[in-house]
């Protein structure tokens, strides 16, 4: 029952409205509210090409990121390839001398197997040298890795999150343009019917 003198209020208010409407202040009420709308429709489509800007930007620079720390690594081991083949061949070098003094080639051969020993401690001690001092380089570039894939999951869940509560009041919003703009449509007619009573006497 309530329901239905609702509905019939409305449909009466609907037909006062429509019939302001056609009047010039009801044709700029109109215009108003329809502006009004009109400007909150486009800064909101311009906030959300903003918010994908902003993402896109942060997935750029982490891309870029990853990229670059890749490029280092590629770039130590190259090194390290290069630093090893000068050294191979910087010891070929060596050998090549010692061998040419024929004279010494007892010594050498008594050294060669004590050299041999030696590089092969000096191997193990190197490489275990090596993993020592890259893993705080290595442990840092996954927390690093790790940061950038939470600030990326952070945004966007902060983004979706404030998408979804302007598009829960969003309907809100609607209600009270549309209440606003009849009351202002009753403002008009009764400042109109005002100045005519007045005008009248």
């Amino acid at each position: 029952m309530a329901q239905k003198k609702i509905e019939a209020i409305q449909a009466v208010e609907d037909k006062v409205t429509s019939a302001e409407e056609n009047t010039p202040e009801g044709l700029f009420v109109d215009t108003f509210w329809n502006q009004y709308e009109l400007r909150r429709e486009r800064a909101l489509e311009l906030q959300e090409k903003r918010e994908d800007a902003y993402l896109n930007a942060v997935r750029e620079v982490i891309k870029f990121n990853k990229q670059y720390r890749e490029s280092l690594g590629k770039m130590y081991v190259q090194t390290k390839k290069t630093n090893k083949d000068l050294f191979s061949e910087l010891v070929h070098q060596f050998n090549s001398r010692k061998d040419n003094m024929k004279e010494e080639v007892k010594i050498v051969e008594e050294q060669a197997s004590d050299r041999e020993e030696l590089k092969k401690q000096l191997k193990e001690v190197t490489g275990q040298l090596e993993q020592l001092a890259l893993t705080p380089i290595k442990s840092i570039f996954e927390i690093v890795d790790q940061f950038e894939d939470n600030f990326e999951e952070n945004a966007e869940s902060s983004i979706a999150f404030a998408r979804d509560s302007r598009n829960a009041w969003l309907q809100v919003r609607k209600q009270y343009v549309t209440i606003a703009k009849r009351t202002h449509h009753n403002l008009v007619e009764r400042g109109t019917n005002s100045l005519k009573e007045l005008i009248k006497v």
